[in-house]
């Protein structure tokens, strides 16, 4: 019995269809992405969540496979709307689609560690640090320390940030995390030295004013406290609610 013969190409055709092949973004496709991407980081960057949030599903409808738009719609839901599971798959496949993306690694375990999750996180942080081309391996450095932190390692959590703000002087949030240490284990006077870093590192940020006189309060001197207090009325704005604060603790020192 002689079966039909069925002509080559028809075969591969049919073998194609039905494999379910992922399409692939065409040129076009990916330019689109890209540019759609682009007003998505402009309007996150501008205070415009909604914005950014329709530019960026739009680009990662577009080119599913770039790995950048991953990482910028899962910081958007994570730090925008709070909506942690969405954030978390986008940065699963941010990362399953290139493995050594390190700022997309330490926002995962930044995700991680607000959801308490600190083992985890910790492990994001740690292979964050192992890639020598980290440009801003300090951010992981200091959040590993949080995280140590918050598992009760007060020491290892110490060794961790201050290594952070070794290597970057100006990683506000370093000496902010280390004054909170040392607030949080009873040592204020190293407290207000980290405050005051703190405050040096950051000159423009009226919180650091505001969180030292608080500090330097606490030891007992009001003067300078007072004077912390001034400061950061004049750099938040009166009727701001930090400079609303200053102003009223003014009020409480006064003899």
């Amino acid at each position: 019995m002689q079966f039909p013969v069925v002509p080559i190409m028809f075969v591969i055709l049919a073998a194609s269809a039905g494999s379910g092949c992922a399409h692939r973004p065409t040129e076009k496709e990916r330019q689109g992405a890209r540019i759609h991407y682009d007003l998505g980081l402009n309007a996150q960057t501008g205070g415009r969540p909604q914005e950014a949030y329709r530019e960026l599903k739009e680009a990662v409808e577009l080119d599913p496979y770039n790995p950048e738009v991953h990482n910028a719609l899962a910081l958007l839901l994570h730090l925008s709307y709070a909506r942690w599971d969405d954030a978390q798959r986008h940065y699963r496949r941010a990362l399953e689609l290139k493995p050594d993306f390190s700022e997309a690694r330490t926002n995962f375990g930044n995700l991680m560690l607000d959801r308490e999750q600190f083992d985890a996180a910790i492990e994001q942080y740690e292979l964050a640090l192992n890639d020598m081309l980290y440009p801003t391996p300090f951010i992981a450095q200091g959040n590993l320390g949080w995280a140590l932190y918050k598992k009760g390692d007060v020491n290892g959590a110490l060794d961790r940030i201050k290594a952070a703000v070794t290597t970057n002087p100006r990683f506000c949030l370093g000496f902010r995390n280390l004054a909170t240490i040392f607030s949080e284990t009873s040592r204020p006077k190293e407290a207000c030295v980290q405050y005051g870093r703190y405050r040096d590192a950051c000159p423009d940020v009226p919180d650091a004013l505001y969180r030292e006189g608080r500090c330097l309060a606490e030891v007992g001197d009001k003067e300078k406290a007072r004077a912390n207090f001034e400061a950061c009325v004049v750099k938040a704005g009166a009727d701001t609610e930090l400079g609303k604060n200053c102003q009223g603790l003014i009020g409480l020192l006064q003899p």
